[in-house]
Order: structure tokens, then sequence, then C-alpha cells
């Protein structure tokens, strides 16, 4: 009986602690609506608007797409030179466990700039969700390149307690202007 319970205790306790070589992986290509994806922002008040936050909005479209018919459309009026937009969604681990989480999509740009960073791509990964710029890291120049580019964010997460990760991506003004940038094709692979 004794050596059953040691046997029990030990499977447990490798099964809590051992890494896993399992890996899930989500796409997204925005198809079939926004899927798991929600938008969300931190933005300034708009002192032309007084009492309202600067206009954002994150649609799809179908006029830039990476692949398929649709992509995300990332709109923000950037004139008080402040403001992030992003999208984010929640996934569900095992609390307790360290994760590698693994990032990436395809960014379009209309145009490239070479003298100013007008706005910054920008992603978190986390466990709660993200409330504001300072939330995010940069992961470069939003205006790179006048097309389509791939970007990535790779990094290891102790989920301590919380049996949840936040996962997000979106664009930071840099610049006082209005701003349009398109998202496509994310994968999000968690070990």
């Amino acid at each position: 009986m004794i050596i059953l319970a040691v046997g029990i205790i030990a499977f447990t306790t490798l099964y809590l602690f051992w890494p896993s070589s399992h890996s899930e992986i989500m796409k997204e290509s925005f198809e079939n609506g926004f899927g798991d994806w929600t938008p969300d922002g931190s933005v300034p008040l708009d002192p032309r608007n007084p009492g309202h936050s600067v206009e954002w909005n994150i649609t799809r479209v179908t006029e830039v797409f990476h692949s398929g018919q649709y992509a995300l459309k990332f709109f923000i009026d950037g004139s008080q030179d402040d403001g992030t937009i992003w999208i984010e969604r929640k996934i569900t681990v095992r609390k307790n466990s360290q994760v590698q989480i693994n990032i990436t999509f395809e960014f379009y740009s209309e145009s490239e700039f070479s003298a100013n960073t007008v706005a910054a791509i920008c992603a978190y990964v986390g466990t709660r969700s993200p409330a504001s710029e300072e939330d995010f890291i940069i992961l470069g120049p939003a205006n790179e390149v006048a097309d389509w580019k791939k970007y990535g964010y790779d990094i290891a997460l102790n989920t301590a307690s919380s049996e949840e990760v936040w996962v997000a991506i979106g664009i930071t003004v840099r610049w006082e202007t209005y701003l349009t940038y398109h998202i496509d094709d994310i994968e999000v692979e968690i070990k």
C-alpha cells in the first residue's frame, strides 16, 4: 500500500513539473470574424471633442490582406502624439507551469519612412489582460517596409497561480498623425 502511494505521488509530481514537449498552435486569419481576438486600446482624450477619446477602431476589411480575403485594419488618430490600440485573446493554461509562447503575424504598412518613426508595433504576453501602453514591448517601427512583413515575439512565462495567459499585438503612436495599418495571419504557439 505504501509503495502504491509513493508511486502515485511520484507520478503526479513528474506530471506537474516535467517539461512538456506538447505544443498547442492557434491560427487566425480573420476569415470568419475576429475569432477569439477582441479589440482594445488605451488612448488619450481628444481636446477638440471634450469628454471623448481620440478616434480609433479595429475592423475587418477586404481591401488589403495577406492571405484569404480578410485582414484587420488598425486606425488611430495620433494627433495627440499618444495612444496604443491592440487585439487580445485569453488562452487557458495549466497553473504553476513554465510555458514558452511564440507569436508570429503579418503586418502591412502602406508606406516606408526612414526619417521618423510614426508608429511602433507592440506585443504583450502575461497572466492578466493588458491595460496600457506600458504593458507592451516594442517589436520595431511600423513603417520598415511598404508591404507585408512578418514579425514575431517569443517569451518564457511562469503562469504561477493563473490558469490563463493573455496575448496581444497592436500599434502605438510615435508621431502626431493619423495612422492606418493592417494585421493578418496570426499564429500563437504555446509549449
